[in-house]
């Protein structure tokens, strides 16, 4: 506990002040109507790479910015428009490395932001890059750099389509810094179950996902839907590379204005360190249970090929979002996937993540996020269990900067390892420009 008392001081003192003054009632709260950005599925090419959510909704082009600023919208911009900014942050981190006997430092990062936003009538798109370069006081700088591209277009009022590409290289500890400037569940690396999945001494780490999704309107009520994926993830230090392919596509009938169903397929493809076939179908369903509460499940059972070495039987996809008085959210997701993800090539991901935000005046804002991951591995890598808790308050200081404390305990084991780490930071993010931007 001695390791872990300064930040939990230093944040006290650097955010309840703050949070302090602004407890009061927000005059605006109206906690009616729920927000599309909680729920957006995988279609930035940057989550689950089994399938995109069912529903309407989900479909709203819409790309998380890679500086955790939040949702960028993309509407009709006909001329390019240049995004520009930066995050300069501040710290604590008990165990970088997870050594062990490793000692505590004080922490330093410099993470410019620099994306491109445009399009015509047809067609709209952004690139973003985001690197950061982070200093220690007891161990050697590193860095990490990111980059996501999404475009979004329509062959026709029925005929839909998104492109989505996010990858990021660097050095693997830095994702759970970056994660203390991203919500949860917002496709950035380190953020959201991702944020439990941390190898010790992984070293330089390569990870890209991108998908294609295709939708097609049959009529008011029935669609048609297809997702083309793959996922690549590279870890030299620990030995480890592999990669999935994915097709899933689905028919959905809306059966009233508040609630959808569907049929699905999907079939992945192991390559790499591990190789085998995983064949998998069921049904699901999407329902606004209330103005203010949506549910959303898909599951049903999976067979995998003599090269996967172990049946799993089914898979799902569940989540609930409810939007509560105050400005405040709730939300809570849950999942067992196929996937090749940050713990390299494990063939089933089982996971669990819950958070609860609220807003305060429309530009700060008060977050508390906690999740789970257990990850099955048959090749190489190690069975791996992990857990996560992290809480942070940003306030916009002024038009364009905002300050943003945040505070994680992170535990988990890698085979014969146990993690133990515990990170702080204080940031303070720029973005001088005008952003389509949805918090």
């Amino acid at each position: 506990m001695k390791r872990i008392s300064l930040p939990i001081v230093l944040f006290v003192a650097s955010c309840a002040g703050d949070l302090l003054a602004q407890s009061a009632p927000d005059a605006q709260s109206d906690g009616n109507t729920i927000s599309t950005t909680q729920t957006q599925s995988a279609t930035d090419g940057t989550a689950d790479s089994t399938a995109p959510s069912s529903g309407q909704a989900e479909r709203v082009p819409e790309v998380a910015a890679l500086d955790g600023s939040g949702s960028i919208s993309m509407s009709l911009i006909r001329r390019p428009h240049l995004l520009i900014g930066g995050t300069v942050a501040g710290g604590y981190d008990s165990d970088p490395l997870n050594l062990g006997t490793g000692p505590s430092t004080a922490t330093y990062s410099f993470s410019p932001y620099i994306g491109l936003q445009g399009g015509n009538l047809r067609t709209q798109m952004i690139v973003q890059y985001h690197p950061t370069i982070s200093r220690f006081t007891s161990y050697a700088g590193q860095s990490m750099n990111l980059a996501s591209l999404k475009v979004a277009s329509s062959f026709s009022p029925r005929f839909e389509w998104t492109l989505g590409i996010i990858g990021y290289h660097g050095d693997d500890s830095l994702r759970l810094l970056e994660s203390a400037r991203s919500s949860p569940g917002d496709g950035v690396p380190g953020s959201g179950v991702g944020a439990a999945s941390f190898l010790p001494n992984a070293g330089t780490v390569t990870d890209v996902e991108g998908g294609l999704d295709l939708h097609y309107a049959l009529s008011e009520r029935n669609s048609l839907g297809m997702r083309l994926s793959d996922s690549y993830n590279s870890t030299p230090d620990l030995h480890q590379k592999g990669s999935v392919a994915t097709v899933y596509f689905n028919y959905t009938r809306s059966v009233s204005p508040t609630l959808s169903l569907l049929v699905y397929g999907q079939n992945a493809y192991y390559y790499g360190d591990l190789n085998c076939t995983a064949l998998g179908s069921g049904v699901g369903m999407r329902w606004q249970a209330q103005e203010s509460t949506i549910i959303e499940a898909r599951g049903g059972p999976q067979i995998d090929s003599p090269g996967c070495k172990s049946q799993q039987g089914y898979a799902y996809n569940a989540s609930v979002t409810r939007k509560l008085p105050w400005k405040s959210t709730v939300y809570l997701t849950a999942d067992r996937q196929p996937v090749i993800s940050f713990l390299g090539s494990g063939l089933w991901q089982d996971d669990i993540t819950a958070g609860y935000e609220r807003i305060f005046q429309n530009t700060n804002s008060l977050s508390i996020n906690a999740g789970f991951i257990d990850s099955t591995t048959l090749v190489a890598a190690s069975s791996y269990r992990g857990t996560f808790f992290d809480a942070s308050y940003m306030r916009g200081i002024h038009r364009g900067l905002s300050l943003r404390c945040g505070y994680r305990i992170f535990t988990g084991r890698s085979g014969e390892t146990d993690i133990n780490r515990n990170t702080l930071q204080v940031a303070i993010t720029f973005t001088p420009n005008t952003r389509m931007s949805l918090q």
